[in-house]
């Protein structure tokens, strides 16, 4: 395969313009053709299977205006009504089965990969090129994390509201343009908070695109859309009742995550890890390896530490090609496009300026990889235009590299396929994770294995006895036990416990209710505990 030439006429016009899309929606179902019977695991639980607000159309209101969780009951979640939309459309026409959502990101990602052709296409990208890097980019192992988790619809969601919008854009940004794809924009923040960097990449694309990059006067048409990223990135880092800036102080406080503590409090600590996981990154994207949730990563403190000053040397790399291309416009400008692509997609998520809640997550790359793999490969394709034994090397070479993603892919959806498959995958990586232990034991409830169910939920509270849920769900599975009745101060103690960590947790105090009703036959006590659960119980 040559990547000599920006077209081919080995094809006739009509099929070279459709070909390509073919294969990539082929070879990225084939990737994820596995997929369709994993099961339901890890936030499924909350923002779908037991979403109330999923059950008819009535909720559609409270699902455009509540936040993730709040269908399940449960405080804070992000707002990501366009999310949660879709998921209400799933859940009434089809069912809602496992496999028509998982069909719903699938769809999405494929598009996606699509619309990253199109826009090669746009910046008249060697074609070769274009579809090498999106054939790559669409099979990568390291994309699993936000296809085949059913609950990660919002990062394929906003990157499709995104890429689309960009390749609208091209090849001539023009303020007509921009208040076109206004509605995308917005569509796009709905979706994912991430969109707010959108503006960011619009710059970028214009940077390439005018042969005076440095003129101020080009980058003046994006106005409107930093009007709107302000005001949105006000109001959601102030909104009550949503999970951000505004509610991290108390997760930074828990004692199991007092390493956050620190990043929060440190900005040069968030620059420092930040630079940290810059190798970490391009050694997933070169070779996807011990993919896993729940990644714990360090909290660095101290610059001169090898991973800190590999990321911050791999800053300095970057700004060669783009200084080149500002004093040389023809030079470098496709891989300085490239690089500011990646480092302004993924802006939102370095917790730089906004401490996050993560220092480290594979989906993440999801769009920043796009324009990253795009640069790169119009390098490699314009390195190549002379030398055409080098072209059909470097193209055999990165179809044997995709059709390896893929197996790897393949091989990766069948972690996700059942709740023990993806917990102990998580924990055979020597990740320490309460909320993980919880939901592996309730998985074990489910199936009756309740003495199973009961180490987990030990394991689980060894870790952090921090969390109201899982104590009231091992008291749960205390009284679902053949022998109950051998369990029940048990089970009243960890309700206790869970009231003593959250005193508005009302669901323990129902619980009481019932068993002093049902069991202990104290109506007392049973009715004081129906009152202090009906006054706590949250309002549909």
């Amino acid at each position: 395969m040559s990547l000599s030439a920006p077209h081919d006429d080995f094809l006739p016009a009509p099929a070279r313009a459709v070909t390509p899309y073919l294969l990539l929606v082929l070879a990225i179902f084939t990737a994820y053709g596995n997929i369709f019977d994993n099961a339901f695991l890890f936030d499924d639980d909350l923002l779908i299977t037991l979403n109330s607000h999923l059950t008819g159309w009535h909720f559609l209101p409270q699902i455009l205006t509540g936040s993730t969780t709040s269908g399940a009951h449960i405080m804070g979640g992000f707002f990501r009504p366009m999310q949660m939309f879709l998921y209400l459309c799933v859940k009434q026409i089809t069912g809602g089965a496992a496999l028509w959502f998982h069909l719903l990101n699938l769809t999405i990602h494929i598009a996606n990969a699509c619309l990253m052709f199109r826009i090669g296409e746009k910046l008249k990208f060697n074609l070769w090129g274009v579809f090498l890097a999106s054939l790559v980019w669409g099979v990568h192992t390291l994309h699993t994390e936000a296809v085949t988790y059913m609950s990660a619809t919002a990062d394929p969601l906003f990157a499709f509201f995104c890429l689309l919008s960009v390749s609208i854009l091209l090849p001539d940004i023009t303020p007509r343009k921009i208040w076109l794809i206004f509605p995308l924009f917005l569509l796009g923040l709905l979706s994912k908070e991430t969109m707010a960097m959108f503006p960011l990449l619009v710059t970028v694309c214009l940077f390439y695109i005018n042969p005076k990059p440095l003129s101020p006067r080009i980058y003046l048409r994006t106005w409107p859309l930093w009007v709107v990223t302000v005001i949105f990135v006000i109001w959601r880092s102030h909104a009550e009742g949503l999970d951000g800036p505004q509610t991290y102080d108390r997760f930074y406080n828990l004692p199991a995550y007092a390493n956050l503590k620190l990043y929060a409090d440190h900005p040069i600590y968030r620059l420092y890890t930040f630079f940290a996981t810059l190798p970490s990154y391009a050694d997933l994207l070169l070779w996807p390896h011990d993919l896993h949730m729940e990644r714990a990563f360090t909290v660095y403190t101290d610059f001169f530490l090898r991973p800190v000053v590999t990321g911050f040397a791999m800053v300095c790399l970057a700004i060669v090609p783009l200084v080149r291309s500002v004093r040389h416009p023809q030079q470098s400008r496709h891989l300085s496009w490239g690089i500011l692509w990646f480092f302004a997609a993924h802006a939102p998520d370095t917790g730089i300026l906004i401490p996050m809640n993560s220092l480290f997550l594979e989906h993440w790359m999801y769009l920043p990889a796009v324009g990253l793999f795009l640069g790169s490969a119009e390098s490699v394709a314009r390195f190549c235009a002379t030398r055409k034994m080098v072209g059909y090397g470097c193209g055999i070479v990165t179809l044997g590299f995709a059709a390896w993603l893929a197996t790897l892919t393949y091989n990766q959806n069948q972690t996700w396929k059942t709740p023990e498959s993806f917990y102990t995958n998580i924990f055979s990586h020597g990740e320490v994770s309460a909320r993980s232990r919880n939901n592996l034991a309730l998985y074990y409830a489910q199936l009756g294995r309740y003495e199973d169910a009961s180490a987990q939920f030990a394991e689980a509270t060894k870790i952090t006895d921090t969390y109201a849920e899982t104590r009231y769900n091992m008291a749960i599975n205390y009284l679902s036990m053949p022998d109950h009745q051998n369990h029940i101060q048990q089970a009243i103690d960890c309700l206790n416990r869970s009231l003593e960590i959250d005193p508005k947790f009302y669901r323990s105090y129902q619980l009481l209710s019932e068993i002093y009703k049902g069991i202990l036959n104290d109506p007392a006590k049973a009715e004081s505990y129906h009152a202090r659960a009906v006054a706590l119980t949250p309002k549909p």
